[in-house]
């Protein structure tokens, strides 16, 4: 029989060849256990532990079944301690220790945070940094050694120190300003959208998952996340309905380019520019082509769109994330993401691949996990709010060191709000129709001013004016139903929707219908029967349904329907005391939220367009028609005409 002495991570052995025989291995393995006794896969060969008793004990067990060992004497050693290794690898800790009697204790304490894993090649026990606190006082009891290793490190001090102020910023109203180069408007900033851009570069982690309420300005709190980076070059990802809308807000804050990026196919080079803008649609088609644009930060605008990990478009995402240039990613969605946190999943792997970097384990942990037969389910919730089990630590505790989220409805906001917010949403819509009564309409208004007295009827004008908001608020229809039930998803509250053709409103409330799940909506226009009229206010005040979709000019005055504090507008009124009287049908002394929220959609390149900037740029005109006179009605509609005919081009 062969024997050999060496040393491993156990300390001093002997590892013993002798020809297979089940009885001696068992008798072995009950009489001195793990780890005096344990098999050598690399030797081939059973390893004893050098220690007198324990290769006494191997050797005459062993002699009882023939097989003797020559030479082979016990040998006393000078008991060392070997020593506790502990260090610091970017965002992880490494850690290995010698064997230990109670070391069922130790690992459940390293395993406490919910991140530890253990690398079978190193025999080292891997966890987040800013986990480094919760494990040394975890394992205190049972390994001091391990315990004052860990805490000896000053980057698990200092990374518990920034995420405690990490914690602190995720539902504060108030931090200090910055000066930020590329910042066209530091005055017009709120202090509560300060916050986002100090919490995402406290202790450099330049990840944030921004989660405040619709209306409270999430795509500025980005862009001042971007220039605290400063970075150079920027991916935006998002809806295609807001690619225009982030393009203007890039313009409205910043003195710093952006480029939209069209179509599938590469047929054209990407414009650079500080900003990129793309829709997720598009990104697992145009994928190589951005990820040679080396961008150094990444916004994933609603970023519930990933929520799908086996989609193109997540999988596409998820290169971008890891490209070896991107030092920082900052994902936005109002929704309520912990009503099923397997949604969020791709985001947090995203923003924290240390802590969150096992779909598995997490499915377990915080998705209510159960085995239905056929596969695993993880559709539900656990350990969200309290830890269920005892053990686990709470999602939203978790959360907190990256994600920020504040509503509409806190109080320590109204200070710093207006009594009205107003948000007009530029988006991009099918134009086919539109094109066609643009070109017509213009080609009516060319004749008359051209020809004759050259003088335009006044009648006429308005008629064409109404024409044109008429085909633009029909080309909005898909994209006020989509905005609906987004909003009503993210923020759980009942929506007040005005138009101002029955034909407009009546398609917003069938597809609402249709497409809401759960969600009744009814519509209110000039020809409702006062009776049905009032049963649906009824029903919409007392909670009965979500949606109310009315023509504004039926529904601009002696109304209360306090039960919304949001109104979307799909088509502007010529007069601005109209929409003025329609948002104020929320805007009761008996309204609950401190602020109302007013959103009008704007088609791009249509009257809508033209509209928006006379309603911006020609103030005295706007307040001169207030009053709502058919004179004043012209004064407006005169300067939107002469605007759209200045600018005439092929829309």
């Amino acid at each position: 029989m062969n024997w050999e002495r060496y040393t491993d991570d156990y300390g001093p052995r002997v590892a013993l060849k002798f020809p297979y025989n089940e009885e001696a291995k068992n008798a072995l393995k009950s009489s001195i256990g793990f780890p005096g006794v344990k098999f050598d896969g690399i030797k081939k060969a059973w390893s004893i532990r050098d220690k007198p008793s324990d290769l006494t004990d191997a050797l005459e067990i062993l002699a009882d079944y023939g097989y003797e060992f020559p030479g082979l004497e016990p040998k006393e050693y000078e008991e060392t301690e070997q020593e506790v290794e502990v260090t610091s690898t970017g965002s992880q800790l490494r850690m290995r220790w010698p064997y230990k009697p109670n070391y069922v204790a130790i690992n459940t304490a390293v395993k406490s945070c919910g991140q530890a894993k253990f690398n079978k090649n190193t025999k080292e026990w891997v966890i987040p940094v800013i986990h480094g606190l919760e494990v040394a006082k975890a394992v205190e009891p049972h390994y001091q050694a391990l315990h004052d290793a860990i805490m000896a490190l000053p980057s698990v001090q200092e990374a518990h120190e920034n995420m405690a102020e990490r914690v602190l910023l995720s539902s504060a109203v108030e931090a200090e300003s910055m000066w930020l180069a590329g910042l066209k408007q530091m005055d017009d900033v709120r202090p509560y959208q300060w916050v986002a851009p100090n919490m995402f570069s406290s202790g450099g982690q330049q990840r944030l998952l921004l989660a405040d309420e619709m209306g409270l300005g999430k795509s500025l709190q980005a862009l001042l996340c971007v220039l605290a980076g400063q970075y150079e070059r920027t991916l935006i990802v998002c809806p295609s309905v807001v690619k225009v809308n982030w393009a203007n807000e890039v313009e409205k804050w910043t003195d710093l380019q952006s480029t939209i990026v069209y179509g599938q196919k590469a047929d054209y080079e990407i414009d650079e520019a500080h900003f990129t803008i793309v829709n997720y649609d598009l990104l697992q088609h145009r994928v190589d082509e951005l990820l040679d644009m080396d961008f150094q930060c990444i916004i994933f605008d609603e970023c519930h769109n990933l929520k799908n990990p086996k989609a193109n478009r997540t999988k596409a995402a998820k290169m971008l994330a890891k490209w070896p240039t991107v030092n920082g990613i900052i994902s936005m969605s109002g929704t309520p993401i912990l009503n099923r946190p397997e949604e969020i999943f791709t985001t947090l792997n995203m923003l924290k691949p240390e802590s969150f970097g096992d779909y598995f384990i997490f499915g377990k942990k915080y998705c209510a996990a159960i085995h239905n037969g056929y596969g695993w389910d993880f559709g539900g919730a656990s350990n969200i709010e309290i830890s269920e089990d005892g053990k686990t630590v709470p999602l939203n505790h978790l959360l907190k060191d990256v994600m920020l989220r504040r509503s509409m409805d806190d109080p320590r906001l109204s200070e710093q709000m207006p009594d009205l917010l107003e948000t007009v949403l530029e988006v991009e819509v099918h134009r086919e129709e539109y094109d066609e009564a643009y070109n017509t309409c213009m080609d009516n208004l060319e004749y008359y001013r051209t020809t004759g007295s050259g003088s335009i009827p006044p009648g006429l004008l308005l008629n064409i004016l109404t024409e044109l908001r008429h085909a633009a608020g029909k080309a909005k229809t898909d994209i006020a139903v989509k905005w609906a039930i987004d909003y009503h998803k993210q923020t759980g509250k009942p929506l007040v929707i005005f138009a101002h053709h029955k034909d407009v409103v009546e398609t917003i409330g069938y597809w609402l219908d249709h497409h809401a799940a759960d969600c009744a909506a009814e519509c209110i226009t000039g020809s409702t029967p006062d009776k049905i009229r009032q049963a649906y206010i009824t029903d919409f005040q007392e909670g009965k349904m979500p949606f109310l979709i009315c023509s504004t000019l039926a529904m601009k005055e002696g109304v209360n329907l306090d039960a919304a504090d949001t109104t979307l507008f799909v088509e502007r009124q010529w007069v601005p005391a109209h929409e003025k009287q329609a948002a104020a049908r929320v805007r009761r002394l008996t309204q609950e939220s401190s602020v109302c929220h007013k959103v009008v959609l704007s088609a791009k390149d249509t009257v809508d367009t033209h509209f928006d900037k006379v309603v911006s740029e020609k103030a005295a005109v706007v307040k001169a028609a207030l009053d709502g006179t058919d004179d004043d009605k012209m004064k407006i509609a005169r300067v939107i005409a002469d605007s759209l005919l200045e600018g005439r081009v092929r829309l």
